[in-house]
């Protein structure tokens, strides 16, 4: 794969995840403190979003995988029409006012749920199919470094998105339309942002399965390393949503960094996660993917309970913004792994099973992953709510809940680190290659 193709494949993050950081990020808050509807009610919207793509994650992948298409391939016909309903059903998220009476609780809930569901299914719909395309359009030994593309596209897309997050209360003080045609112009831009590799790319024929839903899901199951990584991936998604949801509450609110300086934060996070992705690569090229990873999550396991420390009086003596430049360089350290390794691997598992089956499902072991991740995922984000709305710490005006988020994400990582370590065969194709 050359660097160019390599580059058109990646970009396409840069469009959907930041579509995807607007949801998660500004959502909550547009809801809650703009529109002033219940914190509950929003997060009971997360969750009921969270579920809708739990199931069409994995139904999208089986279908791509079964599709036949010779002018299109098998991925692109979903790649392009998820790309165009995303961009549809986020600029709808946030624009209730011009639809439905927002003093209305239950008209607003209704609405904000509908298109958050609307807006997981096309995620589904878009981006199951795409992770899927590795598989067949990257060898194996080229994958870790297509996924450090792809994760660089979407850190920046993270710092687009904390951007305009940002930058919504001050949009909004000129009238709800300005959003709108923001949110539009991002809507077409990660339209856009996919079709070079739609019209670039080309992948190889390949084995279609037949369509036979309960016989892709025994075969997927009956693969014992890909029930552990399912494990994992869905106990990984409980921590890591935790940390997404309530990361940029807990720089604002307890290290009360705002404007530039919380900018500058955000910066810092992109350009160490981009140069851990480099390292990350590195140490696999070297070590094979397992020991980098288990580092990975031990570095994020050790320093989340910083929380209850960094921003607190007993460091008084340490400026705000140093304390949130170390911290965010541990998470940034830790996160980052996690962010980077778990395509190729999926890959590699897929690539495996057609090995020694002789069918292409790459889609059904991808889109699988959506039901525990997207599963646990809700019952996170209701976690999240739940924390967020505890009453002040003492002497305080943020919750408790904004201390207690890191300890609370680390206990939950211990789990992950043991099905890690103990379970999961993160190089699958070099032990295949090393059986004689």
């Amino acid at each position: 794969m050359t660097k160019g193709g390599k580059l058109a494949y990646a970009m396409g993050r840069l469009g959907s995840s930041t579509l995807l950081s607007l949801v998660d990020l500004a959502t909550f808050w547009l809801y809650l403190e703009h529109f002033r509807l219940s914190g509950l009610l929003v997060g009971t919207a997360f969750t009921i979003g969270k579920l809708v793509i739990a199931f069409f994650g994995w139904y999208f992948g089986y279908l791509s995988d079964v599709t036949k298409s010779k002018r299109w391939g098998r991925r692109k016909p979903y790649i392009f029409s998820g790309s165009i309903l995303l961009a549809f059903s986020t600029t709808m998220i946030f624009a209730p006012d011009f639809f439905v009476p927002t003093a209305n609780e239950v008209f607003l809930f209704l609405y904000v749920t509908f298109f958050l569901s609307l807006a997981n299914l096309s995620y589904g719909l878009l981006s199951t199919p795409y992770m899927a395309w590795l598989a067949e359009i990257a060898d194996p030994e080229e994958r870790v470094s297509v996924s450090a593309y792809q994760n660089a596209f979407a850190m920046l897309a993270q710092v687009v998105g904390v951007l305009v997050s940002f930058s919504l209360p001050l949009l909004l003080e000129g009238g709800s339309s300005q959003a709108l045609w923001l949110l539009a112009c991002l809507g077409a831009f990660e339209v856009l942002l996919y079709l070079p590799a739609a019209f670039t790319i080309r992948e190889k024929e390949r084995p279609i399965p037949k369509p036979n839903v309960r016989r892709e899901v025994a075969i997927i199951l009956g693969n014992r390393n890909y029930r552990s990584w399912l494990a994992l991936q869905g106990l990984m998604s409980m921590p890591t949503a935790i940390l997404a949801s309530l990361i940029l509450s807990y720089v604002q609110n307890v290290l009360t960094l705002v404007g530039v300086q919380y900018m500058m934060v955000g910066g810092l996070m992109l350009l160490l996660t981009i140069a851990f992705f480099a390292f990350w690569t590195a140490a696999s090229k070297r070590l094979g993917k397992k020991k980098p990873l288990v580092a990975s999550v031990l570095v994020l396991t050790a320093s989340l309970p910083l929380t209850l420390v960094i921003g607190q009086p007993v460091l008084g003596f340490v400026p705000s913004a140093l304390q949130a430049s170390f911290f965010i360089s541990l998470v940034a350290a830790g996160i980052s792994g996690w962010y980077l390794f778990p395509s190729p691997i999926t890959a590699d598992i897929a690539q495996q099973d057609e090995m020694s089956g002789g069918e292409a499902r790459a889609g059904s072991y991808n889109g699988l992953v959506s039901i525990p991740l997207n599963v646990l995922q809700s019952l996170a984000r209701f976690i999240s709510g739940f924390l967020a709305d505890l009453p002040a710490a003492e002497g305080r005006s943020y919750t408790a809940g904004m201390l207690l988020w890191g300890p609370v994400s680390s206990i939950l990582l211990l789990p992950c680190l043991i099905v890690l370590a103990k379970y999961v065969e993160t190089d699958p194709l070099v032990r295949q290659q090393a059986r004689p």
